[in-house]
């Protein structure tokens, strides 16, 4: 068709909007027209799974204006959007409002994150003492190089420490503190609240590593008598290390020591890999996952009870099977003495409980949302250069 590009855009934006008639489950969801700046809204029937209208932005205001047009609309499926509730309370009174399961456990894994981070020191496993165990006050040999000399970093955490909690006891201030030692205002205060250095220090050596997945791999390759570095790194690049040999080589130098460990190593611990063994279906968890876990509960009462706190809303929300008074339940104990970031998400879920509760007896979801938005994606990057709002709307309408 011998047509400019011009002119195929003009026709584009004069085609007739289709026609959906009456919607009564409705779907929301926002996206991003440019990230972290500008947003619109994608409105879908969730009959259909086609999408409805596009709103210029994600204003309360926009969409109860939306509402008030279309007052056929009888249920709202949305995430946990404030603005998204409000405007759906103003527009739509008389519309059921559903939470999306899938929003509620991800503001939960979210939560569980920060608590685990929080606790990051706990997540290394203690010493077993013995004669020659580090005296208090000395340098433990995980904070020493192959020579015997501290590692630069904990060198540097100890001195620095040291400086900052000198001049508090001093009376001088944060800021002041932070002027003299040409430190930022956050490395101060981080300095100053830490109880002792060995918090500090937890997230300084025991950092994640690529290696620490194939720990396990290594450690039986090692006993059957493979001992070359390079070859092991070229196997377990197979398995989906992406590092080199020189990793491979530092971790495998205690095993040419003879510091061969005699169990074979636990995955390593870290906020990440903790925090999906506590979202995960106990049941999925494989024999060593979940000794690690149990292990570092018994070591830590907080994270005890945050895992017990998680996956008992974990249960009542994939099990759906109209648990109200459970999740009552639970709001009221996580008030009582769940750690601060827990108390955070139920207040949050209990100014939104009418659409969690909703969301625990019917099957609709966001899903069908999510998926139109993904498509919306494709249809921006087609539209690289030209993608203006009146365009993108037209295409996200009318396209199939």
């Amino acid at each position: 068709m011998a047509v400019g590009k011009d002119s195929m855009l003009r026709l584009i934006r004069a085609l007739p909007e289709p026609d959906h008639g009456s919607v009564q489950v409705l779907g929301v969801d926002e996206f991003a027209l440019r990230r972290r700046r500008k947003y619109a809204a994608i409105l879908i029937g969730m009959v259909t799974h086609r999408p409805v209208d596009v709103l210029a932005d994600r204003t309360a205001a926009t969409f109860e204006s939306w509402l008030r047009r279309h007052p056929e609309v009888q249920m709202i499926c949305r995430d946990r959007a404030g603005s998204f509730r409000d405007g759906a309370c103003a527009g739509a009174p008389q519309a059921k409002q559903v939470a999306d399961i899938w929003h509620v456990l991800h503001n939960l894994a979210e939560a569980v994150e920060r608590i685990v981070g929080r606790h990051r020191a706990e997540l290394r496993e203690p010493l077993p003492m013995s004669a020659d165990a580090t005296p208090a006050g000395e340098t433990s040999a995980t904070e020493v190089d192959i020579h015997g000399r501290p590692r630069p970093l904990v060198a540097r955490t100890h001195e620095r420490y040291q400086q900052i909690h000198e001049r508090i006891q001093r009376g001088d201030s944060l800021r002041a503190i932070a002027r003299e030692l040409r430190l930022s205002r956050g490395t101060v205060v981080r300095f100053a609240e830490a109880a002792e250095v060995g918090e500090l220090l937890s997230a300084a050596t025991d950092r994640p590593s690529m290696i620490d997945d194939y720990r396990l791999y290594l450690h039986h390759r090692w006993l059957e008598g493979c001992t070359n570095a390079s070859a092991l790194t070229r196997e377990i690049q197979q398995l989906g290390y992406r590092g080199g040999p020189g990793t491979v080589q530092r971790h495998l130098r205690a095993y040419r020591t003879g510091a061969i460990p005699t169990n074979a190593p636990l995955p390593q611990l870290t906020v990440r890999r903790v925090t999906n063994w506590i979202m995960r279906r106990p049941e999925h968890l494989t024999d060593t996952e979940r000794k690690s876990l149990d292990d570092l509960c018994d070591r830590s009462p907080v994270l005890a009870i945050t895992t017990e706190y998680a996956r008992r809303l974990a249960v009542i929300l994939r099990e759906r099977n109209n648990e109200h008074l459970a999740f009552e339940v639970w709001l009221a104990d996580v008030r009582l003495d769940g750690q601060r970031e827990l108390r955070t998400l139920a207040g949050g879920m209990r100014r939104d409980r009418a659409a969690i509760l909703t969301a625990l007896t019917t099957t609709h979801s966001s899903g069908a949302v999510e998926g139109n938005v993904t498509r919306i994606k494709l249809l921006k990057r087609q539209m690289y250069g030209r993608a203006n709002f009146d365009l993108l709307r037209r295409r996200i309408l009318l396209s199939p």
